[in-house]
């Protein structure tokens, strides 16, 4: 399990399992991210002299704890039973009989009450953590809010979580301008994932998954090991060190076809990815997102509806994390099972031929 610990020195603000303090009349905190610099490469500005976690790792490890002590959670995802499913590629299943997947009834009012905040009519909400915006100073600065803040995301815990710190990013209400998220909230994302700083700590994203009609959001949990994609072998398919500074790679022997973009340059990172997403939105076409290695690494997957279930699967279904309801699918769950699920969920060659050069032809306009 992930756990927060102490922050000394500068920020000496949080002990495990100690909230922000809310003076009255305060909702909730607002977190400015440090500035980037540059290209965005952001160095670890956050971090504790001593070399610790970063203040906004503990902060939100905290925040979470905090709401999982005081009885919020629907169950403790930490003693849910794992294992590796045998085969080459370690698919990860999880026996959760409580876990929720996610309905529109029952999220409804969850982020509705999210979906229309204007300045002076923040709520105390017990599953709101705190908020997040860009700031404009080399350290991160957390202040007292009573508004929701004009460009930033809401951190909201899920009382249904699929790994430990499960939390919804949902942007605040003038970022939701139509019905799709733009740029610079990919690019917050990317930065949030950057200044946690820590190696667990994946964010997703999943077009096909609105909650409430119009509303996108991200999703943010701990792995303590890597995902299974994340170990899949890649082969390079746009190689930018000499014009831009993206890599576009395609997973081997994966059976959801994934493409894999890598860079340091996190305002380029984000400006190719948001692009190719708007592209794959425009031809309706359903995709997922992961973000690992500290914001520097996103994993593309495109996808068809399944035919029998009607559904997407979700960025961590993806990821090659899966979470089953009864002890009979957890014991019978088998490599061959998966591949077949995923591979029924993966766009046909020509498309994804399609895609790759789309993607190459914005990487190399990006320099």
């Amino acid at each position: 399990m992930v756990s927060a610990s102490k922050v000394e020195g500068e920020y000496s603000l949080l002990s495990k399992n100690s909230p922000l303090d809310q003076p009255e009349g305060v909702k909730t905190h607002l977190y400015h991210l440090s500035a980037g610099h540059g290209n965005d490469s952001l160095k670890s500005f956050a971090c504790s002299e001593q070399g610790g976690p970063t203040l906004l790792d503990t902060i939100l490890l905290s925040q979470w704890d905090n709401f999982a002590w005081k009885g919020h959670l629907d169950y403790d995802v930490t003693a849910c039973q794992l294992k590796v499913i045998e085969g080459g590629i370690k698919f990860v299943g999880q026996l959760n009989n409580k876990w929720n997947s996610f309905s529109p009834k029952e999220y409804y009012e969850f982020f509705e009450s999210f979906s229309s905040l204007k300045p002076n009519s923040m709520k105390s909400y017990e599953g709101l953590l705190f908020c997040i915006a860009q700031g404009e100073k080399d350290r991160p600065e957390v202040a007292p809010l009573a508004s929701p803040p004009k460009d930033g995301l809401l951190l909201i815990a899920n009382a249904y979580p699929v790994e430990y710190g499960h939390i919804f990013l949902v942007p605040t209400a003038v970022n939701q301008l139509s019905c799709y998220w733009d740029e610079r909230m990919f690019r917050l994302a990317t930065k949030i994932a950057s200044e946690v700083n820590n190696a667990a700590f994946r964010v997703f994203f999943d077009s096909g998954t609105p909650i409430v009609s119009g509303q996108k959001f991200f999703q943010a949990c701990y792995f303590a090991n890597p995902l299974p994609v994340e170990s899949a072998s890649t082969v390079v398919v746009y190689d930018g060190n000499a014009r831009s500074d993206i890599l576009v790679s395609e997973t081997v022997g994966y059976p959801l076809k994934a493409l894999v973009f890598t860079s340091d340059n996190l305002k380029a990172l984000a400006h190719v990815v948001s692009e190719i997403c708007f592209s794959l939105h425009d031809n309706t076409t359903a995709y997922s997102l992961l973000i690992s290695n500290n914001g520097t690494k996103v994993f593309l997957f495109p996808q068809v509806k399944n035919l029998v279930t009607g559904c997407f699967l979700s960025a961590w279904e993806c990821s090659g994390y899966f979470v089953y309801h009864t002890k009979s699918e957890f014991d019978n769950a088998s490599e061959t099972e998966i591949s077949n699920r995923m591979a029924s969920a993966s766009v046909q060659d020509g498309a994804f031929e399609d895609l790759k050069h789309l993607c190459c032809a914005i990487a190399a306009r990006s320099c």
